[in-house]
């Protein structure tokens, strides 16, 4: 796998911070993982440890209890397994990649969020292990919350869909469209929605609704997924995939994959600062609901700041440089090597 080199480190002046059970949850998670055999190997196993998947949930959510904590990494790391499964043809569920097979496996997914009852016993390993994860995380949340979270769910299987049938048509997504579901295909929404359960969050949906709050999420989201196409680009270039907002630039712009890299770090930043100047302008309330308000909006920077360090310094999965990592190399051939 090539190094993707970005020219230089992504805005977000937000405190880095990781919850204490850390070491824990993933500890549990690699448990759980054994239990319901999501993975077939030990080897298998120490490549996802390596991959870090409790630790990025364990930035997000610095304050979450140990059940919770454990929860939710379980959830993370199942969401990582189904996107593997879901972007090439993998034994870890049976059959392949082609939409069909993934609005079938979808259909089966969302009615265990409906009835658990449906994974019990399945011979699908990530069938049963969601069945069982599901009723934990009921216990956790709220009946609205619960309804609104599989929504959220939902959406990640519905942008999938859309992104295999674009692959099996050989469609180029405009950047229009494809910056405007990017974050369901990424399941950014699924963590911005979980700041509500894991933190206690308490709002009228007046506040929910709230432009500056919906603007806010969607910012947080959206720049979790440009950090994302950017540390994961070398991974998907060697797979062929043109889902990811550099290589569509390119495409669609006409640029190097240097000038498209350079945009989608200031795409990235510029909406990091939209974010910053928009909590100068919170809605406000009653001194509850604000105080909600703002530890809400604590949430969305736990967010944005764990993506950036969880693949900075915890993960495995992907492979990218800084400029400023390659000091010796000489300028005209950093800048080949960048547009490599």
């Amino acid at each position: 796998m090539e190094s993707i080199i970005l020219q230089k480190r992504l805005y977000c002046p937000f405190p880095s911070r990781i919850n204490s059970n850390v070491i824990a949850a993933d500890e549990h998670t690699v448990r759980w993982i054994r239990r319901f055999r999501l993975l077939h190997s030990e080897e298998q196993i120490l490549q996802y440890r390596k991959e870090g998947y409790a630790y990025m949930v364990a930035r997000m959510f610095p304050e979450a209890d140990l059940e919770t904590l454990c929860a939710y990494s379980d959830l993370n790391t199942l969401l990582f397994i189904v996107d593997d499964f879901l972007d090439q043809k993998d034994e870890m569920v049976s059959g392949g990649h082609d939409s069909g097979s993934v609005e079938k496996f979808s259909k089966v997914f969302v009615a265990i969020l409906d009835n658990p009852a449906v994974g019990h016993g399945s011979s699908e390993p990530v069938f049963a292990a969601l069945a069982d994860l599901w009723e934990r995380i009921c216990r956790l949340g709220t009946p609205g919350w619960i309804s609104k979270y599989k929504n959220s769910l939902w959406r990640i299987f519905h942008a999938a869909l859309w992104q295999h049938k674009n692959i099996e048509a050989g469609i180029w997504p405009s950047l229009e469209d494809y910056m405007s579901r990017r974050q369901y295909i990424g399941a950014a929404n699924v963590a911005t929605d979980c700041i509500e359960m894991i933190d206690g969050i308490s709002l009228p949906e007046e506040a929910w609704n709230h432009p500056v709050l919906v603007e806010l999420t969607e910012l947080c989201r959206n720049t979790v997924c440009w950090a994302n196409d950017l540390f994961s680009l070398s991974k998907e270039r060697e797979k062929g995939e043109y889902h990811n907002l550099v290589t569509i630039l390119s495409h669609e712009k006409h640029m190097s994959l240097n000038r498209a890299v350079s945009r989608a770090i200031s795409i990235h930043d510029i909406q990091v600062r939209r974010f910053i100047r928009l909590t100068a302008s919170l809605p406000v309330f009653e001194e509850k609901i604000t105080t909600e308000i703002i530890r809400y909006v604590e949430g969305l920077k736990a967010i944005m700041r764990a993506n950036i360090d969880w693949s900075n310094h915890e993960t495995s999965r992907y492979r990218f440089l800084y400029a400023d990592q390659v000091p010796a190399m000489p300028r005209r051939v950093r800048a080949e090597a960048v547009a490599h």
